[in-house]
């Protein structure tokens, strides 16, 4: 189709949510849903940068969606439809098969597989309603995730191709070019100017776009945007001459949300500057404070340099130092005892020799003996004479030699060097037992400190314990030499206090300023600032959710771009200017006669538009507000039909076509019109027609034999759960006498090969006895057919007077014969209720033979009798 793919190519320069709607009003035949409207309105948005919360993707229109056209010369037609998977309940191991030429008809009644078939077809000849879902068996819950497939096989010029079709696929090439007939081929419509306009096929398309889809989908945008609260009053309070003020002031779609949200978010020491601006703008005689606050700053000076001293005795340098003076004490106290064991070694001593007692008593015994005794001399005395000066007696050698050795050990450097670190370890722990450790400030200090910041107090309370513990766990470790338990100590709070200090020496600063009137409007400037901000910080929340509304809003206001209808309404007159000729408008007059709505005339209307001729295609008719109140839908699905053969008469080839139920809304005139027409296209074409309507189906085969064309007609049946049954031929009811016999008499003979016994089950009583039912309801087709020749048929509305001349009449004993047959079956079936009494066993296989030969016979005896007839006229 020529128009489809102009609008195809026009589709490619428009917003993905018109190409996905282009291609939904494509597939779609009776319009779009409320599913539709709400994803096409979310696609919009996304064009647009809005984000949404649905998951939609658009599918723009595309050249797989629509019937690809047939090369010049080139012949498509179907051969047969089988391999069917997953196909509703249609059994796979069914075949349809399509006459090459002529008429091909497929019949079947509700529930027989018909609709499947015609989906199917539908879906893979790309035709305009792809509405009806093509489902796998919904009573099989492993086929739910089964796809439906079905292979094609197909003549193209001569040539046989198999192609395979699945539902998720693209449909191929091929079978598209196979024109499909569904109501939209094309419509009537009121214009502007109130004239009844004809649309041709594919332009319904832009004309629903513009006419239905946009207004609807503009209505949704519309009350969304109206829905949208933008009203800034509540924020009044935010204006002034701030920046906050000019922020809130300017608001706008361009506005930064993330330097709003840090204007609006003020730290901890902004919060304290507007208590401290606030404070010093509100005071009397600023200088007095000033100079108040100065001096307390001096006061808490001082108390943090107070807070250092005591840390010196119990810092980590401490620790280590007391740590390092232990451990040397050991060390020389181990080589001092190495020495008194060495002074001991080869001879029996008291014990405690050379211990510190020891040393005691020998210095003291020393200093008697230098200071007293012997005044002058050297110890231990070297000359004779002298006695010791413990015992006062004279010692012998050894004990000379024992005591000068005791002298030298007692002047050892080892000794001297232990003693030493002794005392220093001493020194140490003494200082550090005996420092001053307290922190706690005085009464009126602890009062100026509670007034200002109640934490330091805290603070300087557990430094204190801190301290004193710290000292304690010292002095044990060192009573223990195990250093592995000194007690924690947190950062002196001088730091704390020092803050306070700067503070209140700032805060006198702010009052020296604000008793000088210029830097005094600085400050009420700076307060005025970090106030607004302040407020701005209650309201952040609400002012970033109205700017999310403002920005929302301005972007839902740009896509009123993508709704303009302007274009799409010019697209479609000149695409109409364009299909609609007089050549096309003499094809419709044609259908139209031959549809029986020649009464609907047509006529070309020129205008000019921005320097070019434009065609309208106008229907001769009265106007009005609503196309229901001008043309019956029956008239409406004449004007498609008529519509779909005119423009298949100007098409350049000649593919076959496919009709699905074409006659609903038609009255039975105007349906034997249509059939006329098919007939008469079948001509030229291969036409299939998919039909469950029975009187149809009759004005088909009357126009075919009239036309003296043989339709190739199939039959759709189900058995249980099994559809699309295909039985090639008519379906009983529309069998010929011949046809019918023939299967009376194979169904006879299914019988004859059982073994067949006296008193038969119900089951066999019951298929014999429906054979006599069909034996019946084939007496009363011979009545029609034979004896009367079909003068007067059903599913017909007329006479056929011209019958009655091959009507040779009937002899007494054909009469008989006939009434015997008739009351045989009548006695036999259960169309009424039998005398319980009566309980006679159903006929035989040989009995239901011999009455079909007599039927048979009956009927061959007419139709010689009537060959007779023709010969001697």
């Amino acid at each position: 189709m020529v128009i489809l793919n102009d609008i195809l190519n026009w589709t490619r320069s428009r917003p993905s949510w018109q190409r996905d709607t282009c291609r939904r009003l494509l597939q779609q035949e009776n319009g779009l849903g409320e599913a539709d409207y709400s994803e096409l309105y979310e696609l919009l948005k996304k064009d647009n940068g809005i984000q949404t919360d649905r998951a939609v993707a658009s599918v723009p229109l595309a050249n797989e969606h629509l019937p690809a056209e047939p090369t010049p010369g080139e012949t498509v037609t179907l051969v047969s439809l089988r391999d069917l998977s997953h196909v509703n309940q249609i059994s796979s191991d069914h075949k349809l098969v399509f006459s090459s030429d002529g008429i091909t008809v497929i019949y079947g009644g509700n529930g027989t597989g018909k609709s499947g078939y015609a989906r199917v077809m539908k879906r893979a000849c790309r035709a305009r309603d792809q509405s009806e879902p093509i489902h796998p068996d919904a009573n099989d819950p492993s086929a739910a995730r089964r796809e439906p497939s079905a292979t094609f096989d197909v003549e193209v010029s001569g040539r046989t191709e198999e192609i395979a079709w699945s539902r998720g696929a693209t449909p191929p090439d091929r079978l598209s070019r196979i024109s499909v007939f569904d109501s939209k081929c094309a419509r009537a419509y009121i214009t502007a100017e109130q004239d009844v306009a004809y649309l041709p096929y594919g332009l319904d398309i832009l004309e629903n776009l513009a006419n239905e889809v946009v207004p609807r989908i503009e209505e949704r945008l519309e009350a969304e945007i109206a829905e949208i609260d933008v009203d800034r009053t509540p924020f009044n309070h935010l204006l002034g001459e701030t920046q906050v003020g000019e922020v809130i002031g300017k608001l706008s779609p361009e506005s930064d949300a993330d330097a709003i949200t840090s204007l609006g978010t003020l730290t901890e020491n902004e919060a304290r500057r507007i208590v401290e601006l606030e404070a010093a703008l509100k005071q009397a005689d600023p200088l007095a404070k000033a100079e108040e606050l100065r001096r307390s700053a001096i006061r808490l000076s001082t108390y943090a340099d107070k807070l250092s001293s005591p840390i010196v005795w119990v810092n980590d340098q401490a620790v280590e130092k007391l740590q390092r003076l232990d451990s040397e004490r050991v060390a020389a106290e181990d080589v001092e005892k190495k020495a008194a064991d060495a002074l001991r070694a080869g001879e029996e001593l008291l014990p405690g020799t050379g211990d510190q007692t020891w040393k005691n008593l020998f210095e003291s015994a020393k200093r008697y003996f230098t200071e007293v005794a012997y005044p002058g001399e050297k110890f231990p005395a070297s000359a004779e004479g002298k006695v010791c000066p413990l015992c006062q007696e004279e010692l012998p050698d050894s004990a000379n030699q024992r005591l000068k050795r005791f002298h030298e050990y007692i002047e050892n450097d080892v000794a001297r060097t232990a003693d030493a670190a002794r005392k220093k370890l001493e020194e140490a722990r003494r200082k550090i037992e005996t420092a001053r450790l307290l922190v706690s400030p005085d009464e009126a200090l602890t009062d100026e400190l509670r007034e200002l910041d109640d934490t330091v107090l805290k603070k300087v309370a557990e430094f204190q314990d801190e301290l004193e513990s710290r000292r304690t766990s010292m002095l044990e470790s060192l009573k223990a030499s195990d250093w592995t338990h000194i007690s924690d100590l947190s950062e002196s709070p001088r730091v704390y206090v020092r803050q306070l200090a700067a503070h209140q020496l700032k805060a006198c600063r702010q009052l020296r300023r604000a008793a000088d009137e210029d830097k005094r409007r600085n400050l009420e400037k700076e307060l005025a600032e970090l106030s607004a901000r302040q407020r701005l910080a209650t309201s952040l929340k609400a002012v970033t959710k109205l700017l999310e509304r403002i920005k929302r809003k301005a972007a839902l206001e740009i896509c009123r771009k993508d709704l303009k209808t302007r274009p799409i309404s010019n697209k479609s007159k000149e695409l109409a200017s364009v299909a609609v000729t007089d050549e096309l408008r003499k094809a419709l007059d044609k259908e139209f006669g031959t549809l029986g709505i020649g009464h609907i005339k047509t006529k070309l209307k020129e205008r000019s538009a921005r320097g070019k001729m434009l065609h309208q295609l106008l229907l001769d008719l009265p106007t009005t507000n609503k196309i229901d109140e001008i043309l019956s839908e029956g008239e409406q699905r004449a004007i498609a039909l008529g519509s779909f053969f005119a423009e298949l008469a100007l098409a350049n080839h000649s593919c076959g076509i496919v009709f699905d139920d074409p006659v609903s809304s038609l009255d039975h005139k105007r349906r034997g019109k249509v059939a006329k027409r098919m007939v008469g296209e079948a001509r030229s074409r291969q036409v299939i027609v998919f039909t469950h309507d029975v009187v149809f189906l009759e004005q088909l085969r009357t126009e075919c034999e009239r036309a003296s064309i043989e339709p190739a007609i199939t039959s759709l049946d189900r058995s249980g759960t099994s559809a699309g049954i295909v039985s090639p031929g008519l379906p009983w009811a529309h069998q010929t006498v011949g046809e019918r016999i023939d299967a009376l008499e194979k169904a006879q003979k299914h019988f004859e090969k059982l073994p067949w016994p006296v008193e038969p089950s119900a089951e066999l009583a019951g298929e014999i006895t429906r054979q006599y039912s069909l034996l019946r309801a084939t007496i009363e087709r011979v009545v029609q057919d034979q004896l009367l020749n079909g003068t007067v048929q059903r599913y017909r509305d007329y006479i056929d007077v011209r019958r009655l001349s091959k009507v040779v009449g009937l002899r007494q004993a054909e009469v008989d014969e006939l009434f015997r047959l008739n009351q045989r079956c009548h006695d036999v079936v259960e169309a009424h209720d039998p005398a319980s009494a009566k309980d006679e066993p159903p006929p035989t296989p040989d009995e239901l033979k011999q009455d079909i030969a007599d039927l048979r016979a009956l009927v061959e005896a007419v139709r010689a009798r009537r060959k007779a007839a023709q010969g001697t006229a």
